[in-house]
């Protein structure tokens, strides 16, 4: 079963150990640091991307323009409707998280992050994006396209998933 969130909770880091809880105060609210990621394939192997409005920069001034779509987990929500809602909302993309890939703190940016493989439940959108103010284009692309779109490090995990030599 997965783990909802519990009010109280916050990130504490122990001799290396990273321990996950988060500070929420009502059901709507979201998590500033804990991102559910959804590597989305269709049929064809392609992989869904979105395009950032507003690109990131990384600690090492890396710039992230290109992502796969994710956001960030609210209270009382499993990890799997997360990544589900968001992805409809950035994307139209109705999915269902197969498998989580990985639970890692992200290289460039001070965000813990659940990379999940998921499937398509249907091959078109079905529904239009609703956050035109992040993302700024929508594509599928083969996964050794990825490294040349994303310019932080591929999580290993993430890399061995599909194939991608890091």
């Amino acid at each position: 079963m997965e783990r909802r969130f519990k009010r109280f909770d916050r990130f504490h880091f122990y001799e290396g150990e990273i321990i996950f809880e988060i500070i929420m105060k009502n059901q709507s609210e979201e998590a500033k640091d804990f991102i559910n990621l959804g590597i989305v394939l269709n049929n064809k192997g392609e992989v869904l991307m979105i395009k950032r409005v507003k690109p990131e920069t990384g600690r090492d001034g890396s710039v992230l323009s290109w992502a796969f779509p994710a956001g960030k987990q609210r209270y009382q929500e499993t990890r799997g409707e997360c990544v589900k809602r968001e992805i409809l909302a950035e994307t139209g993309y109705d999915i269902e998280s197969i498998r989580q890939i990985d639970l890692a703190l992200h290289s460039q940016f001070p965000i813990m992050i659940v990379y999940h493989l998921c499937k398509l439940n249907t091959p078109e959108p079905i529904a239009k994006p609703q956050e035109a103010h992040e993302v700024a284009e929508i594509k599928w692309v083969k996964p050794s396209e990825i490294k040349n779109l994303i310019t932080t490090r591929l999580n290993p995990k993430v890399a061995k998933e599909l194939k991608i030599e890091i």
